[in-house]
C-alpha cells in the first residue's frame, strides 16, 4: 500500500457473528464497496471469557449463552479469502509472533503472498495474556517475558527466509543456516511487516524493522507522539521514514445520526470496560481514541488522524447484525471513501 489514504475492514474470523460464511460476505461486500483492503486477527488460543468481553468483530448485543467461542485460524481464511477476491489486499493484524516458528511462518506467507498474487500484508505483534483461564505463552510453553526480542529476531528469521537463498540466522531464540526454502515471495523483497502496538516500543520496533505500524487504543495527539518516535527510530537505522505506512486499528461506527452512531457502539464499549486487558476508565477514554456517530462526525475524526500522521484505517465496525455491517460499510463507502480517494 502506498502513502495514499486508505481503508480496511476487520471481518468475523472472531466474534459473536463469526462464520465462514460471514466472513466471505463481508469481504466480498468490502471488495465491492471498493474498501482497499480487510484484516483478520490472531489467536491461536481465546477463551469463553474474551468472546464475551473483548469483542472484536460484531458486537455485545449479538452473543448468545449458547455459543461457542470461534476463532478461526488467520492464515487459513487468508489462504481461503485469496481464492474469493480479486484485488482487495488481505492483511492480519497481527500474529502472535512469539507462539509462531518463523521458518514455518515465513514458508506460509510466501505461499500466500503467491495465492493471493502479491496482495498481502503481515501484522506481526507481542501478544497478550488477554484471558486468564486459557494462557497462550503458557499452552506453547513459551515464555512471555523477553516476548519483545523475541519478536525482533523473528522478524528478521522470516525476512532472512523470504529474501535469501541459503538462508542463515543467528540470534538467542533461534538459529538455523543455509536453509533453502521456497518459494520466495511475490512481493519483493517481501511482504510489507506491519508492527502491532500501541507503546512507544512497539513505535520504535516499527521504526527498526517494520514497513508499517498498526497500534489500536492511541488518540490522535499520541499517534503523533509515536509517529515522531518511528520516525527518529527509523533514522537511526538508516531507513526512511517516509516509507513505513503508519496504520491504525479503530473500533468505529457510522449512522446518519450522531446518537444514533453512539447507540451502536455503546452496548460494546461498556462490555470493554469490564475487560482487564485495558482499563477503560472512562467512556470519554474511548471516544477519544475511536470513529463513531453521524457521517460528519466520522469525517472530522479521519481527518484528525490524518492530521497525525495516519495513512491506514482498520475499521473494527461494531455491528449487532450482518445487516447493519452491510448498512455502515456502505454508507462509509458512499460518504467517507470518496473524500479521500
Amino acid at each position: 500500500m502506498d502513502n495514499q489514504i486508505s481503508f480496511g475492514v476487520r471481518v468475523p474470523n472472531s466474534g459473536p457473528l463469526s462464520s465462514i460464511e460471514n466472513i466471505v460476505k463481508a469481504t466480498k461486500k468490502a471488495e465491492e464497496l471498493g474498501f482497499d483492503a480487510i484484516w483478520v486477527h490472531d489467536h491461536v488460543v481465546g477463551s469463553s471469557e474474551m468472546h464475551r468481553h473483548h469483542i472484536s468483530s460484531g458486537a455485545f448485543e449479538a452473543i448468545t449463552d449458547t455459543q461457542d467461542a470461534n476463532f478461526f485460524e488467520s492464515t487459513t481464511i487468508l489462504s481461503y479469502l485469496a481464492a474469493e477476491t480479486k484485488k482487495i489486499t488481505l492483511g492480519v493484524a497481527c500474529l502472535v509472533m512469539p507462539c509462531r516458528n518463523p521458518i514455518y511462518a515465513a514458508k506460509q506467507y510466501s505461499t500466500l503472498d503467491h495465492l493471493a498474487n502479491g496482495r498481502l500484508l503481515v501484522g506481526v505483534g507481542l501478544g497478550s495474556k488477554a484471558t486468564r483461564e486459557s494462557d497462550e505463552f503458557g499452552v506453547f510453553g513459551v515464555p512471555y517475558d523477553r516476548r519483545g526480542d523475541r519478536t525482533d529476531e523473528y522478524i528478521e528469521a522470516m525476512k532472512a527466509i523470504w529474501t535469501q537463498q541459503l538462508a542463515s540466522y543467528k540470534g538467542d531464540f533461534i538459529e538455523f543456516k543455509n536453509a533453502e526454502v521456497y518459494p520466495k515471495p511475490v512481493q519483493k523483497p517481501h511482504p510489507p511487516v506491519w508492527v502491532g502496538g500501541w507503546m512507544k516500543l512497539a513505535a520504535k520496533r516499527a521504526g527498526k524493522y517494520g514497513e508499517g505500524w498498526i497500534p489500536g487504543w492511541l488518540s490522535p495527539k499520541e499517534m503523533k507522539v509515536g509517529c515522531d518516535i518511528l520516525a527518529k527510530t527509523a533514522q537511526e537505522n538508516g531507513r526512511d521514514p517516509k516509507k513505513i505506512t503508519i496504520g491504525v486499528e479503530k473500533l468505529a461506527t457510522i449512522a446518519k445520526s450522531r446518537d444514533e452512531g453512539l447507540a451502536l457502539a455503546m452496548p460494546t464499549l461498556k462490555t470493554s470496560q469490564e475487560s482487564y486487558e485495558r482499563d477503560i476508565d472512562s467512556m470519554q477514554f474511548a471516544l477519544d481514541r475511536h470513529i463513531f456517530g453521524s457521517v460528519d462526525d466520522v469525517r472530522r475524526r479521519v481527518d484528525e488522524f490524518i492530521e497525525n500522521g495516519v495513512q491506514h484505517f482498520e475499521l473494527k465496525i461494531i455491528y449487532p447484525t450482518m445487516d447493519s455491517l452491510d448498512r455502515q460499510m456502505t454508507l462509509w463507502a458512499e460518504s467517507i471513501l470518496p473524500h479521500y480517494n
